[in-house]
């Protein structure tokens, strides 16, 4: 069996939600969370704005890792959103995504929740 032989997997699954909520997305990375994942995420993100998007729940349960690469792209990500007014919310342990966020000094700009469902219906 050769690497073409094996299933690719997407980095990042995306999920509408307008069935829950208009205008909602769930954006799922998958393995590990890199460079490539990041430009991944912001072109889906841009794609997804163009369909009226209002807000993004982004599940970061499944990323092996949430490292300064990650947690620069998903400052970028959020930033990026609240310019445009679309509202960001993440999907994550504290351990994992909180702490970091907290040790960068950016906890504040974002809402953390344990589970998707959580976030979703979070006001």
């Amino acid at each position: 069996m050769t690497d073409q032989d094996l299933p690719t997997r997407q980095p990042v699954l995306v999920e509408p939600l307008d069935h829950l909520r208009p205008g909602a997305r769930l954006l799922r990375p998958r393995g590990r969370f890199h460079a490539r994942t990041g430009i991944e995420l912001m072109t889906l993100i841009d794609g997804q704005r163009a369909q009226a998007l209002d807000l993004l729940i982004l599940d970061l349960t499944e990323p092996a890792a949430f490292g300064p690469v990650a947690l620069q792209i998903v400052v970028q990500i959020a930033t990026d959103l609240r310019r445009a007014g679309v509202g960001l919310r993440l999907v994550g342990s504290e351990q994992a995504i909180g702490s970091p966020l907290t040790v960068a000094g950016v906890r504040s700009l974002f809402t953390l929740h344990a589970t998707v469902g959580e976030a979703l219906t979070a006001r």
